[in-house]
């Protein structure tokens, strides 16, 4: 299901329920800019995916997806939609489950975020701007739109990173993260500050996000992640990035 708009945002919402389905819909519909696909099984959500990422070479650049439906849970196709092609698109969870541990699995799959129901439009769109607002690519003329600490290169025109040459996978959050990191250079970062700079102010109280990615990012950019290099834990603070050929 398609809405009429020209938009500059292609979005994949999969979610089974059509009050909220049609609610998403009609918001999207007002708001210049968007233009909504909707699913309501995984199965259909992979169809979608699979045509946009592979026959036409334009994938969705946002999938917000519920975790409960028909034909299974949204972490499958979470991890799917990771380990074939969707590294950069930005995915927020839509779902009823609340509590800490559902959040942890859903980001630790590779969610960007997570939204719980009832949740108001209001509040759906600010999550998104604020998302957006956080990959805009740097301008192509700036003099820091490349940056080499120790064996890592992050290029922030095409949000990429290379370590000793090597391309390393990264997702919209992962990047954005590393990057904060990396503009911060030997100054210890609080949890907080962390949140606020990188999901927001509306997550400024969602510590566990921050500990699953590190732990990410760890496994990404570190030689050995149990005796890290670049991704210092201050006890009890925060964390601190090192170079660690300074």
């Amino acid at each position: 299901m398609t809405n009429i708009h020209e938009g500059d945002l292609d979005i994949l919402l999969v979610e089974d329920d059509p009050s909220i389905g049609g609610f998403l819909q009609a918001a999207m519909d007002r708001e210049p800019g968007y233009r909504l696909y909707w699913e309501t099984t995984l199965k259909d959500a992979w169809k979608a995916w699979e045509k946009r990422q592979i026959q036409e070479g334009r994938p969705f650049a946002l999938i917000l997806l519920d975790l409960g439906l028909p034909d299974g849970d949204g972490q499958e196709l979470i991890r799917r939609l990771r380990d074939h092609g969707g590294e950069q698109a930005l995915i927020i969870i839509i779902s009823a489950r609340g509590s800490e541990a559902d959040k942890v699995l859903a980001l630790d799959s590779g969610a960007d975020d997570y939204l719980t129901k009832p949740f108001t439009i209001g509040e759906l769109f600010a999550r998104l701007r604020a998302h957006l607002r956080r990959r805009q690519p740097a301008d192509a003329s700036a003099e820091s739109s490349h940056w080499v600490v120790g064996a890592l290169a992050l290029d922030d025109l095409t949000h990429t990173l290379r370590k000793s040459g090597v391309p390393i996978p990264m997702t919209p959050k992962e990047y954005q993260l590393l990057h904060f990191f990396v503009m911060n250079q030997g100054r210890v970062l609080s949890h907080r500050r962390i949140l606020s700079a990188v999901w927001g102010e509306h997550s400024a109280d969602q510590a566990h996000y921050v500990r699953l990615y590190i732990k990410r990012l760890r496994e990404k950019i570190e030689d050995d992640p149990g005796v890290p290099q670049y991704l210092m834990t201050e006890k009890g603070v925060g964390y601190r990035f090192a170079d660690p050929e300074a």
